[in-house]
């Protein structure tokens, strides 16, 4: 059985270089983002070695674990963070045109997602067609929110319209949350500020931020508006397949003013996949609630390293059928793997 993991990442050491020179000169608000990115990333990482490398220290792990191919995009630091559009630019074409030149070292291990350049829409859009059209990529990674405002914006809307027309998924992933929702939900005088900035972060709150994101999408009509577009979604789905119900008695079309219900347009639209989350009763809820043909498999390499990633799918108490799905084929479908 072929296995491909689709949330796994890099970082490039000449792009977090850029990145520190400008967070030395960038402004509190940003200086504060761009810190944070980084330092989160240093908490699940006891170096850069296994991040930055996209060749043979990776594949070493792909192959104790099972996995025959990565679909990889940036992690933590990303440079789609930066206000200053102009570097923003430069950067995330650098962070792609360097992911590129390795993934070419080894394409049938190896494909891309795009980082773009938010700060400018109209930019990130040309950015996710260069990186579709020039270097083969698969999609667009974003991650959190930018600037206070989530990417249901009007003016984040050409990225998603040239998603669509180049018929590529934008996966949505967390990040750092805002400090005044950290400070309200997550911080205490009762325990250590680690613990806040995990419980804010990957511990729960960054998981439940980027799935009100995802039904921010839905609300915002933007399926309607683009009703070929598809979204990925970690994390079993960071919470939403639970609550699907729920919005819809809750939620309804005369409400919303949407042409159908929350869940249509999440269960035709969305799909989730565990993140390394490697849990059976959260599997087989996702594939009861979302259907088999909406779960595709995912590592989050290198911040999770597991090497029994086959060994959980091969095992799980699903059918043989299902398991193919989730295991390949329907990562091959949605992002034209196979052809």
């Amino acid at each position: 059985m072929k296995i491909i993991t689709i949330e796994e990442h890099y970082q490039s050491a000449n792009v977090s270089k850029k990145m520190d020179e400008i967070n030395a000169t960038a402004n509190p608000e940003q200086k504060q983002t761009n810190k944070a990115g980084l330092e989160m990333a240093k908490n699940f990482l006891s170096s850069t070695d296994d991040i930055e490398d996209v060749g043979e220290r990776r594949i070493k792990f792909m192959d104790e674990a099972g996995i025959d191919m990565q679909v990889i995009a940036y992690g933590n630091g990303n440079p789609q963070t930066l206000t200053d559009a102009k570097a923003a630019i430069a950067l995330c074409r650098e962070a792609n045109d360097e992911l590129a030149s390795m993934i070419r070292k080894n394409p049938t291990r190896f494909a891309g997602f795009a980082s773009l350049p938010v700060a400018d829409p109209m930019a990130a859009a040309t950015e996710l067609e260069r990186a579709v059209k020039v270097h083969g990529f698969k999609g667009a990674m974003l991650a959190g929110t930018f600037e206070g405002k989530f990417f249901d914006d009007p003016q984040f809307l050409p990225i998603f319209a040239k998603a669509e027309e180049l018929n590529v998924p934008i996966y949505m992933h967390p990040s750092i949350i805002a400090k005044e929702i950290s400070d309200y939900y997550f911080n205490s005088t009762e325990w250590s500020p680690m613990l806040t900035a995990t419980f804010a972060s990957a511990g729960y709150g960054w998981h439940m931020d980027v799935g009100i994101h995802v039904i921010r999408l839905i609300l915002s009509g933007m399926f309607d508006k683009l009703p070929n577009l598809k979204i990925i979604s970690g994390h079993w789905g960071e919470f939403v397949p639970y609550f699907l119900e729920r919005m819809d008695e809750t939620m309804l079309p005369s409400m919303t003013g949407l042409k159908r219900n929350i869940s249509d347009y999440y269960r035709n639209h969305v799909y989730i996949t565990p993140s390394g989350l490697f849990s059976v009763p959260q599997l087989q809820f996702a594939i009861a609630e979302m259907g088999a043909d909406h779960v595709i498999y995912s590592g989050d390499y290198p911040y999770l390293i597991d090497t029994k990633s086959r060994e959980f799918l091969e095992t799980a108490p699903i059918s043989d059928e299902d398991r193919e799905k989730i295991a390949h084929l329907n990562v091959e479908k949605l992002l034209g793997l196979d052809e």
